[in-house]
């Protein structure tokens, strides 16, 4: 991570922010991301009953998402999420808006997004084809 993006994240964490979400689109070697497609399929590949899957996947993103909560040198406690498009399947009913919030309170939140971003909305995929995610209460940055 070059020292201009690693001092903009650290000013950010110090700043007295309810959440600290930061939204990156290059991969950041300085710690380990997990990713989200994969680790969803995987505890749901042998489920039996499709009317539980929501549930289900509730339950396993939780544990998935507590246990890769880390501690960083310079960083402190933070969680680093990547491909996330599962996260957006209707089916799932999954509120990301209260996912970002709840897991950015406590920890610093990186998220590696490949959509589109505006100052209070973010686009999974492209702001005319994509979901429009509303970020105006939750403090963030684009780095």
């Amino acid at each position: 991570m070059s020292k201009p993006i690693n001092q903009a994240i650290t000013d950010y964490i110090k700043s007295q922010s309810r959440n600290k979400i930061i939204f990156h689109v290059q991969d950041f070697s300085d710690f380990e991301s997990v990713n989200i497609g994969l680790r969803i399929s995987e505890s749901i590949y042998n489920l039996n009953e499709p009317g539980r899957i929501a549930m289900r996947v509730l339950s396993e993103l939780d544990g998935i998402l507590n246990a890769a909560i880390s501690q960083h040198d310079v960083f402190g406690r933070y969680l680093s999420i990547e491909n996330i498009g599962v996260l957006f399947e209707q089916e799932l009913k999954l509120d990301f808006a209260s996912l970002l919030d709840r897991y950015s309170q406590n920890n610093v939140l990186f998220v590696k997004w490949n959509g589109e971003i505006d100052t209070n909305y973010i686009y999974f995929l492209t702001k005319e084809n994509g979901i429009k995610i509303n970020t105006k209460n939750l403090s963030h940055i684009v780095i």
